[in-house]
């Protein structure tokens, strides 16, 4: 027995007609999210390995953007700890000067990452600066600990926190921040840079010289917290570097310096 052939305008016809027309917007939608997907993913190859950047990016510009970073990223904690927590509290890095390097290095990476999205939209932007900054907390974080059992922040027990060393809010901070960075700060120290020339005799002295200062200032911070993390496990001065530092540069200046640090020595 012949099946009977549908009437195009039957109601069973009818219902079949939506049905195809679903599964084919179905298809539709994947084939455009696949487009979409395929899209960002030739946005970032093209701006990663084809883009020459907004800022013309060299040892002059980079270095004076890590001091910069030091000295504005030094200011904003100060404060934000003091509006946020009330009262005044040294946070700065180094023995010397008022930097906190983190800021620093957050700056010089902050540029190099997203220097080639200038162009990207302000999401790219928002994620990617999220992913540098949350990595570069975590790694700091750990290395402070790793090397002198120093502990800065911890974050334990906060909403998306990996390890106590970087959490979600921190990472939407960063986030923000290297969108300001990106369509606030670049530009300014573009428009700033073009009127200085690097190449002068001036420029090269300064830049030599605080290149000096800071590479000192770092090295004798370092030796100086790793002999207060000896102290703090009870090793005594039997040389005459940790005499010298014993001296100089003691845990009670050393804690008034850097109050939001403490350090426990390596166990």
């Amino acid at each position: 027995m012949e099946k009977e052939s549908k009437n195009p305008g039957s109601p069973d016809a009818e219902g079949d007609e939506p049905a195809s027309q679903g599964a084919a917007s179905a298809c539709a939608g994947e084939t455009e999210g696949t487009g979409l997907l395929r899209e960002v993913k030739q946005e970032v190859k093209a701006q990663v390995f084809h883009n020459t950047g907004y800022l013309r990016l060299d040892f002059f510009t980079l270095f004076w953007l890590f001091v910069g970073g030091c000295v504005f990223g030094l200011v904003v904690e100060t404060a934000f700890h003091a509006i946020v927590y009330g009262g005044l509290e040294s946070r700065a890095g180094l023995v010397w000067g008022p930097f906190s390097p983190i800021y620093g290095v957050g700056a010089v990476a902050l540029t190099l990452f997203l220097n080639r999205f200038y162009h990207s939209h302000n999401l790219v932007i928002f994620l990617v600066a999220m992913v540098v900054g949350s990595a570069l907390e975590y790694v700091t974080s750990w290395g402070m600990e790793f090397f002198w059992g120093a502990i800065a922040w911890d974050y334990t027990g906060t909403f998306g926190s990996i390890n106590g060393r970087t959490n979600f809010a921190f990472g939407m901070m960063w986030g923000l921040l290297g969108l300001v960075w990106v369509r606030v700060i670049l530009p300014m120290v573009k428009q700033a840079f073009s009127h200085v020339d690097a190449k002068s005799a001036l420029a090269r002295a300064l830049t030599a010289a605080m290149t000096v200062f800071l590479a000192v200032d770092v090295v004798v911070t370092v030796l100086a917290l790793d002999r207060e993390g000896q102290r703090a496990v009870g090793v005594p001065a039997a040389t005459w570097e940790q005499r010298f530092f014993d001296e100089h540069f003691p845990d009670s200046f050393l804690q008034s310096r850097m109050q939001n640090m403490s350090v426990y020595g390596k166990k």
